[in-house]
């Protein structure tokens, strides 16, 4: 299953990079996301390839209608997470794919095509960049600590004072986008706090994260990939985060 999702993370991944390099058009989702046919694409190729192998398994696109919703198997795929960046020209966009038995991520394919970095995990096996084992950081206190922050979408919760709690209590607070997760799994950086992912977005580095050590919840501290909101950090400095956020 982890080859077949590699397969068609690097397959889709290769077939946007295409696109990429000659600026599709864009349109926008009623919610105002951006899509172009990029997007599109890369999700039906990989709906193809997965549907290929494993006919009975259910899948869940960020693009296109759900398939055997009831399936005890479920493929989560975000084709190009980071849109935005995507259709400026950034390299930090991702192919994200993931497989979910009973709701769990089990494993997890992250593959960022225009700078050919390559990232996978399987449950109870680790996770792995560039077939390098990937750790978390070992930071303990959030005064030391770089934590990624979805600035626009997160100041859309209207609460600006928790936002402003997190830029003076982190050492540095930035927003590295889909380098982010990159940068978390090499203990570059010590925290992502995001806002407004659905579980396509968020299956895939829940997995990549706990299998480096780190760890994934909403900002109730709940183990939900549909709450809409998400921490994924080295596990160390999880419950400071989760403070903050909470702090209204």
């Amino acid at each position: 299953m982890i080859d077949v999702a590699i397969d068609a993370a690097k397959q889709a991944g290769e077939l946007a990079l295409r696109y990429f390099k000659t600026q599709p058009k864009v349109s926008y989702k009623a919610d105002s996301s951006p899509v172009t046919r990029a997007d599109i694409e890369a999700e039906k190729l990989i709906r193809r390839i997965i549907t290929k192998k494993f006919p009975d398994h259910g899948i869940i696109g960020e693009e296109l209608p759900p398939v055997n919703p009831k399936a005890p198997y479920q493929w989560a795929i975000d084709p190009i997470d980071g849109t935005r960046d995507f259709i400026r020209g950034i390299t930090n966009w991702a192919v994200f794919i993931t497989l979910l038995q009973k709701g769990k991520p089990i494993k997890s394919v992250a593959y960022f095509p225009a700078i050919g970095t390559l990232i996978t995990g399987e449950k109870n096996k680790g996770t792995f960049l560039d077939n390098k084992k990937a750790h978390v950081s070992k930071t303990k206190d959030l005064k030391k600590a770089y934590v990624s922050v979805g600035l626009k979408r997160f100041s859309q919760m209207d609460n600006s004072k928790t936002l402003t709690e997190i830029f003076q209590n982190g050492s540095a607070v930035r927003n590295y986008a889909g380098l982010g997760l990159i940068y978390l799994l090499d203990g570059k950086i010590d925290a992502l706090v995001e806002t407004y992912g659905m579980i396509h977005a968020y299956a895939t580095p829940a997995l990549l994260v706990e299998e480096a050590g780190g760890k994934y919840s909403d900002f109730n501290d709940q183990y939900s990939l549909n709450s809409q909101n998400a921490i994924f950090s080295n596990g160390l400095i999880h419950s400071q985060v989760l403070k903050l956020l909470n702090s209204k």
